[in-house]
C-alpha cells in the first residue's frame, strides 16, 4: 500500500509540474486574439504517460463528433465522446460504458506548444479523480 501511495503521489507531482510549465493559450485573456488550432489537430494515437493506457481519435466532424477508441490495453467500450473549445484550449471529453468502467471519464485539454493532452481521469467505481498527461504516439512514417 506504501508503494501504491508513492506512486500516486509521484504521478500527481509530475502531472502537476507539466501542467506549471505548459504556457497558457493565451496570456492577455483575449481568446480572439489567438488562433486556437483546428478540432482535427488531436486526432491520432495518444499514450498515457503513466502506462499502457491509449486513445485513438479518428474521423472528427466539424461539431466535435468524433471516432474515440480506448485501450487498457484491451478496448474499452467509449460510450460517448466530444471535442470542443473551452478558454482557448481544445477540449477532449470521453465517458465510458464497459464492465469496470461504468461512468468513468477523461476531461483533456489539448495544449499545442507540447503536443500533449493533460487533464483528468474521473474514475467512477472508486469516486477517485486522478491528474493525467497523454503524448501522441509517433508514427514511424514521421520519423
Amino acid at each position: 500500500m506504501n508503494y501504491l501511495r508513492r506512486m500516486s503521489c509521484f504521478l500527481l507531482l509530475s502531472a502537476t509540474c507539466l501542467l506549471c510549465l505548459l504556457p497558457p493559450a493565451y496570456a492577455d485573456g483575449d481568446v480572439t486574439s489567438v488562433l486556437i488550432p483546428d478540432l482535427g489537430v488531436i486526432a491520432g494515437e495518444w499514450q498515457r504517460t503513466d502506462g499502457g493506457y491509449l486513445i485513438k481519435v479518428d474521423n472528427i466532424k466539424p461539431d466535435g463528433q468524433a471516432k474515440v477508441e480506448y485501450f487498457n490495453p484491451r478496448p474499452i467500450h467509449v460510450e460517448q465522446a466530444a471535442i470542443s473549445r473551452e478558454k482557448g484550449l481544445i477540449k477532449l471529453f470521453i465517458k465510458f460504458e464497459d464492465k469496470g468502467y461504468e461512468g468513468s471519464t477523461y476531461t483533456l485539454f489539448y495544449y499545442q506548444e507540447k503536443d500533449a493532452m493533460a487533464g483528468f481521469y474521473y474514475q467512477a467505481a472508486m469516486n477517485r479523480t486522478y491528474e493525467v498527461i497523454f503524448m501522441r504516439k509517433s508514427n514511424k512514417a514521421d520519423q
